[in-house]
């Protein structure tokens, strides 16, 4: 059952989500649609592309959300129904692996993990991959 605490943690995540640098990060991955490896590849690689930043920050901000619910700081049923976006950066990330294998090499275990575990997060992705193919 969720508590108060919980229901803090969930907002205190969305408002750092709002933050400015953070919001970009996350458009631009949820957005980006690369061509060719050559483009994967250089978004990876080149530390000083902003890319390369933006994928870093977007995925790991939604890794270290998972974490909080995988090691049980936060409720797992409320974390569940409030990580649709999380559960949508997971997937992109293993179309991509799929996509360009060998060369994309920024999965998300955490939010792997957490699919596995919740039915809740099960059923989201689901529905996510029937939308958006």
């Amino acid at each position: 059952m969720a508590t108060a605490a919980d229901a803090e943690l969930i907002l205190r995540l969305y408002d750092l989500r709002r933050e400015a640098v953070c919001r970009e990060a996350r458009s631009f991955f949820m957005n980006w649609k690369p061509k060719d490896e050559a483009e994967v590849k250089a978004a990876l690689t080149m530390s000083s592309n902003q890319d390369n930043a933006y994928i870093r920050q977007s995925t790991s901000y939604w890794e270290m959300a998972f974490s909080l619910a995988n090691s049980g700081a936060i409720d797992q049923d409320l974390f569940a129904k409030n990580c649709g976006e999380g559960l949508i950066f997971c997937l992109k990330c293993q179309h991509l692996a799929k996509q360009f294998p060998g060369v994309w090499n920024r999965m998300m275990v955490e939010a792997e993990t957490f699919l596995a575990k919740s039915a809740i997060a099960q059923k989201k992705a689901e529905l996510f991959k029937a939308r958006f193919g």
